[in-house]
Order: structure tokens, then C-alpha cells, then sequence
């Protein structure tokens, strides 16, 4: 029971993280078209908090519950940490609850006639959730609390009311799975309808690399405008007559590689004496321009056929030069003749070829297509690779 307990314990933990994080994308969404000169940070001033020039204007304090447990009685745990929290703030500059709005956001229920109840948006009523406040802060025996109720009791009553007149309880908020459902519909109109999920899931992809960064560096706080100008890109990508690149810069795991050099293609490198370096490279494309087409064939953003035609495109561009190099070679030229001239070949399709898909002009995807096309002998560099390299059906991306 120990360990399961422990589990627990740690999913709630690191859903409650999670939930934070991408609340606050939500939060950004919706803050971004009346203030879109601010800055969200987490985990800097409070969980969440929107800042400009470096100073806080609205903090927020996340409680998110697994089973939708967590009401906020009046000696609940969650409002008496956060009360501490903010009442701590005030303690340190008496000008807090001037400056920044507080939100106490929640997946649990503030019951009717809580003090809780009184600090939300409607039916507010801060002189009775003070009363109740005060009065559990001086009865309570709770442990937990102990510290928060002192830190809130410590504190001036005219300052005590004007902290409670900047907190806004926020309770029975959507849960880490339905806000995804609201930042898709903060995101409806950015792009077609069909394609609000993946919008979506680059999106986060992008934003909790960027959490990331940002809690790890020097530069704690995004600017909104980061966020609206990575939509922006996004939905030029979703463009008919564009496709979103993800696997540009992406790098195949030392197992994937491994695997990738057993492979027919590399097979050819090694026919025409290829360095190992510009193996690794020529996996490393393989890998990328394989990895994007397949994707692109999963989220249903190729027009049918459209592979097939490119491909064909390829290969049409490669028979005149294959033809044209054997044409050149003497009869029974040397096998050293052959290699150069392989190798020739080659450098024109790994440097100089390129052909875009659509207004895809990225290299890899070229250059990783014509590897594709090699794995399966549908191309190749040596003059006789035919003799030498069987193909494999099965690479089909």
C-alpha cells in the first residue's frame, strides 16, 4: 500500500505540473489579444504569472486534483498555502495587492457559504470571507496550516482586505485534459477546422520546450508575442500549398543509426567508397526526410499520389545522369573507374540536387528521398549496383 500510495503521490504531483504548464498556454491565449505587450513566466513570482517590464501584474496559483477532489472549505489545505503565499508577498511589500491580480485557480468545488464562495467573481463579498478567515485562523488546530494561518493573522486588517480585494477564486476549472479542449478552441479560427489537433499538438510540442528553457536559463519569462508569432509560422505551414517541417533538425538515436547502417542505401555508399562521415550524413537525411513523410502521411497533409509523383520526379532526373555516366565508362573499364564515376554521381544528387515537394525546399528532404529510392534499388550510384544490392521491400515511406 506504502508504494502504491507513492505512485500516487508522484502522478498527482507531476499532473499537477503538467496541468500548470499548459494552463498556462490557455492563459496566454486568451490574454494575448488585450495585452499583448506582456510576459508569462512560471514558477518565477508564483506558479503562473503575466509580468511586464519585469514586474508581476497577475499571479496565479494552480490547484489541480485527480477524481476532482479539493474543495475549498475554509481550512482547506489548498487556500490556506496560497493565502500564506500571498500573505507572505504583502508581509514583503505592502503594495502587492495593488499592483498584481491574484487568482487561486482549482479543479475543486468552493462549497456555498465558504469563504471561498465569497471571492469569486459573482456574489462577492469580501468583508464575509475575512470574517470566516480570520475566525478559522485563529480556531483551526490544523498542523498544515499552522504557518499560514499566523502569516495571515500577522498581517494588518486593512491589508488583509485589500489582499482579499485583489484574490479571485477561480473553482471547478477544467481539468488538465479539457483545457487542451479550450486552448483548441482559442485556436479554432487559426486554421481549418480538420486541423485544430495538430496545430495543437505542435503548438504544446513548442511551448513546454520553451517552459523549459525558460526555467533553466537566464530568461525566465516568455513574451506573448513569442507565442502569437509561432502560431503565425504554424499557420502558414497548414497553408494549402505548404507543409509543416518537424523533422529538420532532428537527430536519429545511436540505436536507430545502427539499425539505418545495415540498410541497402548505405550498402551503395559503401559500393562506391563513400567516407563514413558522409554516411553519417546520409543517414542522418534518411532518417529525417523518412521520419517527415510518414508523419505528413499520418496527419492526412499529402494530396494523393503526391509522394508517388515526387518520387517519380527523382527518378527521372537521375536515369539521364546514371545513363550518361555508364555511356562515359570504357568497356571493361577498371573497377576504380567505376567508383569515381559513382562517387560523381553522387556528389551531384548529395550537393547539387534539388527538387522541392510542394514549397518544400528543405535538403533533407530530397536528399533523404533519393536514399529512400536507393534502399528500395530504385536508383542508384554505382554502374553495375544492380548486380550488387538487393533491395528492400519493405521501405516504403
Amino acid at each position: 500500500m506504502e508504494n502504491g500510495t507513492n505512485k500516487h503521490g508522484a502522478s498527482e504531483s507531476a499532473t499537477g505540473y503538467l496541468y500548470q504548464c499548459r494552463y498556462a498556454l490557455f492563459a496566454s491565449l486568451k490574454e494575448m489579444a488585450s495585452s499583448p505587450d506582456l510576459e508569462i513566466s512560471i514558477e518565477k513570482f508564483d506558479d503562473i504569472a503575466f509580468e511586464k517590464n519585469g514586474d508581476p501584474v497577475a499571479l496565479i496559483q494552480t490547484k489541480h486534483h485527480i477524481n476532482g477532489i479539493g474543495n475549498l472549505t475554509d481550512a482547506s489545505v489548498d487556500l490556506w498555502k496560497t493565502l500564506g503565499i500571498w500573505a507572505g508577498l504583502a508581509t514583503k511589500d505592502p503594495e502587492t495587492p495593488f499592483r498584481a491580480r491574484l487568482m487561486l485557480l482549482t479543479t475543486g468545488e468552493a462549497p456555498s457559504g465558504s469563504a471561498a464562495s465569497f471571492l469569486r467573481v459573482r456574489d462577492r463579498d469580501e468583508d464575509k470571507a475575512h470574517s470566516q478567515l480570520v475566525n478559522v485562523a485563529s480556531t483551526s488546530t490544523s498542523a498544515t496550516n499552522k504557518h499560514s494561518y499566523k502569516a495571515f493573522r500577522d498581517l494588518p486588517e486593512t491589508t488583509r482586505k485589500s489582499l482579499l480585494k485583489t484574490i479571485t477564486v477561480i473553482d471547478v476549472s477544467a481539468n488538465i485534459l479539457d483545457v487542451r479542449e479550450d486552448i483548441c478552441d482559442q485556436l479554432r479560427f487559426a486554421v481549418p477546422r480538420e486541423k485544430i489537433d495538430i496545430l495543437v499538438e505542435r503548438l504544446e510540442g513548442w511551448w513546454f520546450t520553451m517552459v523549459i528553457r525558460a526555467m533553466s536559463g537566464p530568461e525566465a519569462a516568455i513574451p506573448l508575442t513569442a507565442i502569437e508569432n509561432k502560431i503565425d509560422e504554424f499557420r502558414e505551414s497548414f497553408k494549402r500549398d505548404a507543409l509543416p517541417i518537424d523533422f529538420a533538425d532532428k537527430t536519429p538515436p545511436a540505436a536507430v543509426v545502427a539499425a539505418l547502417d545495415k540498410r541497402p542505401f548505405v550498402h551503395q555508399l559503401r559500393l562506391i567508397s563513400i567516407g563514413d562521415r558522409r554516411v553519417e550524413f546520409a543517414i542522418r537525411d534518411y532518417y529525417r526526410a523518412s521520419e517527415q513523410r510518414s508523419k505528413w502521411a499520418r496527419e492526412d497533409l499529402l494530396i494523393d499520389g503526391e509522394l508517388e509523383v515526387y518520387e517519380r520526379h527523382l527518378v527521372e532526373a537521375w536515369e539521364p545522369r546514371f545513363e550518361g555516366m555508364k555511356d562515359e565508362l570504357e568497356s571493361g573499364c577498371p573497377l576504380s573507374a567505376k567508383i569515381d564515376a559513382g562517387q560523381k554521381l553522387y556528389t551531384w544528387a548529395e550537393t547539387e540536387a534539388d527538387f522541392p515537394l510542394r514549397t518544400v525546399k528543405e535538403r533533407f528532404l530530397c536528399h533523404g528521398s533519393f536514399h529512400i529510392l536507393a534502399n528500395r534499388c530504385k536508383v542508384g550510384w554505382h554502374p553495375d549496383y544492380s548486380n550488387h544490392i538487393q533491395s528492400e521491400p519493405t521501405d516504403v515511406k
